[in-house]
């Protein structure tokens, strides 16, 4: 009797050890060079790539030199993808050169810049690949960003998205729900925006939040004026410091989408007229062209005020001119219009006519600024050089 039940307590022992043992030896899914696991759905598991030391460079670092600029950082940012995923977003500065159109496009790379490949992160075979390609085609001065999109966007960055993209979006619309944020100032905005956008401006940001989505991982994409218009990055910025985490730019903007005789929405489009904030007789016109704007600035006749942001003055600016932030027109009026003159012509300027135009209306409506009849903006593309000099379109 006592000898079975030894038997039975063994037996029993036993089977416990085998299950724990079976589970003990469960496959559990390598680690990647960044210490990052590889699996990326049950059942699947992917292997990262093989990382070469000598070709590795850091997220951080690649952030470093983003933040410079490909004239101060002398580098050359290639994203290695199918066009299709670099239009949806890309990193800031990067051209887009598909390693299967590599051999076909070595004379677009630099000898004397760093070239750096991306491409769709730690398991992307697209990269390393083209920076051996380039290799053997006698460049040397080679990096590969392993970590690639996936490790810009995980570190707190915004992409940069192309008119195919957003037009795909817009017109055809989408499976996913997304945001598309007309950052210019609301004046640019009701003569004729995007179809669909929500209008936040820049300079109105944290009055408009509330318009953002609830859900905090929907895509979120802003526009504003061009290429030459900052207003969209700042937002973008802005939405991340929320802890929005899909949000991109479309940097081309309504002028782009203009251009390609895509529709749009508002009163310019609508034909509707609409009237301006009434003002005195014989006021001058709102806006002065940039003919007229050289002469009288050559004359000594104007005073320019300059409503970019600080930085983007003080990077360069027309001499003589003073730099009053456009926010402050908003929400410090009386401080920013004591500093505009009451014994001459007033014209406000900036990147692409969006801001100064805010400013403008700002100061017609909400103020007591004597000299109204006289006040104007600068409603196009400016250029400002270190030394001075300026091109206006």
């Amino acid at each position: 009797m006592i000898g079975r039940f030894a038997l039975q307590k063994a037996m029993f022992l036993l089977a416990l050890l085998a299950a724990g043992c079976s589970a003990a030896v469960q496959p559990q899914p390598p680690a990647d060079p960044a210490g990052q696991a590889t699996a990326q759905a049950p059942g699947k598991i992917e292997k990262a790539v093989e990382q070469d030391p000598a070709l590795r460079i850091t997220t951080a670092e690649v952030m470093h030199l983003v933040a410079l600029g490909p004239e101060l950082g002398h580098f050359f940012l290639v994203d290695a993808r199918p066009e299709v995923k670099y239009q949806e977003g890309h990193v800031p500065h990067a051209v887009s050169i598909p390693k299967p159109l590599l051999s076909q496009n070595l004379d677009k790379l630099p000898k004397d810049e760093t070239i750096i490949f991306y491409c769709g992160g730690l398991h992307c075979a697209l990269s390393p690949e083209s920076a051996e390609i380039a290799r053997q085609n006698g460049f040397s001065n080679l990096k590969v960003w392993y970590e690639g999109m996936p490790g810009w966007t995980e570190a707190g960055n915004y992409a940069v998205t192309e008119l195919p993209y957003v037009e795909k979006l817009v017109t055809q619309g989408s499976d996913k729900p997304f945001l598309l944020v007309d950052s210019r100032p609301a004046v640019k905005y009701n003569k004729a925006f995007i179809p669909g956008a929500v209008s936040i401006p820049k300079a109105e940001f944290d009055l408009k939040k509330g318009l953002l989505p609830t859900d905090k991982d929907l895509p979120v994409i802003f526009y504003c004026g061009g290429y030459k218009c900052e207003l969209s990055h700042e937002s973008a910025k802005l939405a991340l410091e929320l802890g929005y985490k899909n949000v991109s730019v479309f940097a081309a903007g309504e002028p782009a989408w203009q251009e390609a005789g895509l529709p749009l929405w508002g009163d310019e489009p609508s034909g509707a007229v609409t009237k301006a904030a009434p003002k005195e007789e014989g006021a001058l016109p709102e806006a002065i062209a940039a003919a007229e704007f050289k002469q009288l600035l050559q004359k000594g006749k104007i005073q320019v005020i300059d409503v970019r942001a600080p930085k983007e003055f003080g990077e360069g600016h027309i001499p003589g001119s003073i730099n009053i932030y456009d926010e402050d027109f908003i929400f410090k009026t009386r401080e920013a219009v004591a500093q505009l003159a009451t014994d001459k012509r007033v014209v406000l300027v900036c990147s692409t006519g969006a801001r100064s135009a805010s400013a403008y209306y700002a100061i017609l409506g909400e103020s007591d600024y004597p000299n109204k009849k006289r006040l104007q903006y600068l409603d196009c593309v400016v250029d400002y050089l270190p030394d001075g000099s300026f091109v206006a379109d």
